[in-house]
């Protein structure tokens, strides 16, 4: 199925999955309850500082944060608008049919790839499945993702198997 320009919006995907997105993402990555003090998690590397829903010092445009340093809710809803379109192209470039996929597929891959990085999804069994047309499958490995330094997060694995919000739920919903 194509995408006409009209139902293009931020980084080709359409109005519909740009809603789902910054609905979805939050809801995964802050609770729904948005920081706004740059901080250290205890689980994030060293070095690594996270603020609002996701946003990293890793992300070029925000290297400058530090721990303490605060931000409005406006200036997060502005990170998050400038950060999430850098997800979206890797994605589409890695699997082709991207752009075509239900609104819902397109979040939860875009969820997956805002949390892990676009190249685990790209360089891993996510899209070697989807490329292969093995949608089923590439959204199952989604559930290879529930580690960080080696240690199973009960975090990780809400987000990725939760019956109601988790990626895996989101990608194989009916079309």
């Amino acid at each position: 199925m194509a995408i006409s320009n009209r139902q293009k919006v931020a980084g080709g995907l359409s109005a519909g999955a740009i809603a789902l997105a910054a609905v979805f993402i939050p809801h995964w990555e802050s609770g729904g309850h948005m920081d706004t003090t740059v901080r250290h998690q205890s689980f994030d590397p060293r070095g690594v500082y996270t603020v609002c829903d996701g946003i990293t010092n890793l992300d070029p445009d925000y290297r400058w944060i530090r721990p303490g340093m605060k931000f409005t809710e406006a200036q997060c809803a502005e990170a998050f608008k400038k950060v999430l379109p850098k997800y979206i192209d890797p994605l589409a470039a890695c699997m082709p049919s991207y752009y075509a996929m239900p609104p819902h597929r397109q979040v939860a891959l875009l969820s997956g790839a805002y949390n892990l990085g676009p190249a685990r999804i790209c360089n891993g069994p996510v899209a070697r499945a989807f490329n292969a047309g093995k949608v089923a499958a590439g959204c199952r490995a989604l559930g290879q993702y529930v580690r960080a330094d080696g240690k199973v997060l009960k975090g990780l694995q809400n987000r990725r198997f939760d019956p109601k919000w988790g990626e895996i739920a989101w990608c194989m919903r009916n079309d």
